[in-house]
């Protein structure tokens, strides 16, 4: 018999591909077709045999679910108070079960004949059919946000830096690791347990999830998700990051182009797809090069009804603006007709050679000129830093981040423009402002015009 595909995509409420825990792809061993199913805003199910045409089903519930696995020839989803569906192989018919509880739960996972749940105030529940459901434990005050299983072990991770693992799923043991951030993300490969979280927390277990390593991530960013495909790790988070890891250790960053929250990661079909809180996609066949699209809003969901969910790549357009041309305010209300990235570039404000310390009187540019944004409350803006191309390009790139930040902690201090408006990116000399025919000329013009950060207004 053909293997069944099931994708299982975790999407929060109201948003398609956006996950409040790790999307997962598993294969069971029986079906003659592939079959994916997500769950979407309020108690809706969506499955399609080719990731195209959806089916509507209805799961009995307006609670938003948020969990899925696979096992024992069903589908099994979990949400908010306690609520647990199941649903037949071919997706066509979903039934509310009975858990006995009201805590929220935030992931399911299914192996050694077992399914077992976790979610909010430590809660752990466990079935052998999927139909009745028993708790098992209460073992923090904290949410527990996801599960994997491996080495003969189920591993649970969530709030305050909480770990457990247990080998049957009923009797469970917490792992100290003198971490209070948040772990959000859990996956099992190549012999080892990886869990991200906050602040840019990586944690791995080469064991039976009792002993756990920190490993640098090199961000501070929230980490979302994680997942294993293709020789590594792939992990995602806020602010559109991208970590990869041959083996869980040494993590590095790559370019993901976005600046969205990355709620979930997913290998499957030999490819990464990272989705984003926004609708964003980040599809990569090698975790190192991304492309960007998003998904089309869904109509109307009823019962029954085939939708065509289409992939829509987004076209960013980049429209330089200088703040010294007439009638500003009326060009960029007219470029952010249609979706696209605005470049508005001020005038000299910059920087010293080598430094990433405001000079005053870029200061004075900056308040004179940053009204502009504060009109514009719905668009957000991306501080985008610059360097000549003199210095090596891993020095350039760190010292374009420095000085976008700069500039952001200089917004945010004087109360111009909120921090979550603002987010930053260093373009380093890879992506100069201005071409720079003779990079030794470290005062030339081009060199001059690359000392700065130039403001990009993404209009949504």
């Amino acid at each position: 018999m053909k293997k069944i595909l099931i994708l299982m995509v975790i999407v929060a409420v109201s948003m398609l591909f956006a996950g409040s825990g790790v999307a997962r792809a598993q294969v069971s061993d029986e079906g003659p077709w592939p079959l994916y199913s997500i769950t979407y805003g309020k108690g809706i199910i969506l499955t399609s045999p080719d990731s195209v045409k959806w089916t509507v089903r209805g799961s009995g519930t307006d609670v938003p679910l948020v969990g899925m696995t696979y096992g024992k020839d069903m589908f099994v989803a979990v949400g908010g108070h306690g609520t647990i569906v199941t649903g037949l192989r071919d997706g066509s018919a979903w039934t509310v079960r009975k858990s006995g509880i009201t805590s929220d739960l935030w992931a399911v996972s299914f192996a050694r004949g077992i399914f077992v749940a976790v979610g909010a105030e430590g809660t752990v529940m466990t079935s052998s059919d999927g139909y009745t459901w028993a708790r098992r434990a209460t073992m923090t005050p904290y949410a527990l946000r996801n599960i994997a299983y491996g080495k003969n072990n189920f591993v649970t991770i969530g709030e305050m830096g909480a770990i457990f693992n247990s080998q049957d799923g009923i009797y469970w043991a917490r792992r100290n690791t003198q971490f209070t951030e948040h772990l959000f993300g859990i996956c099992y490969a190549k012999g080892t347990f990886t869990a991200v979280g906050g602040n840019g927390r990586i944690m791995t277990s080469s064991d039976d999830g009792i002993t756990w390593t920190q490993r640098n991530s090199g961000t501070t960013e929230t980490l979302s998700g994680v997942t294993y495909g293709k020789d590594k790790f792939v992990a995602v988070g806020t602010a559109g990051t991208i970590l990869t890891s041959p083996d869980g250790s040494k993590w590095t960053t790559q370019k993901s182009g976005s600046q969205s929250w990355l709620g979930a990661i997913v290998y499957a079909r030999n490819m990464y797809i990272a989705v984003g809180v926004d609708g964003t996609v980040l599809t990569s066949p090698d975790g190192i090069n991304w492309s960007f699209s998003r998904y089309k809003a869904i109509p109307e969901l009823t019962p029954g009804k085939v939708i065509i969910i289409q992939h829509e790549p987004r076209i960013e357009e980049k429209v330089v603006i200088l703040a010294t041309e007439p009638k500003i305010e009326e060009k960029v209300t007219a470029a952010a007709a249609k979706p696209k990235i605005i470049i508005l570039a001020f005038e000299d404000v910059h920087f010293d050679f080598d430094k990433s310390t405001l000079k005053p009187e870029a200061q004075t540019i900056l308040k004179r000129n940053i009204q502009m944004l504060k009109d514009n409350p719905n668009a957000k803006i991306r501080v985008a830093g610059y360097t000549s191309a003199s210095g090596t390009e891993a020095y350039n790139q760190e010292l374009s981040e420095k000085r976008a930040k700069a500039v952001q902690e200089y917004l945010i201090k004087e109360g111009v423009i909120t921090r979550d408006r603002l987010s930053t990116i260093g373009y380093g000399e890879t992506n100069p402002a201005i071409y720079e025919a003779a990079p030794k000329e470290v005062y030339s013009n081009a060199a001059k015009a690359n000392m700065r950060v130039l403001f990009e207004i993404i209009v949504q």
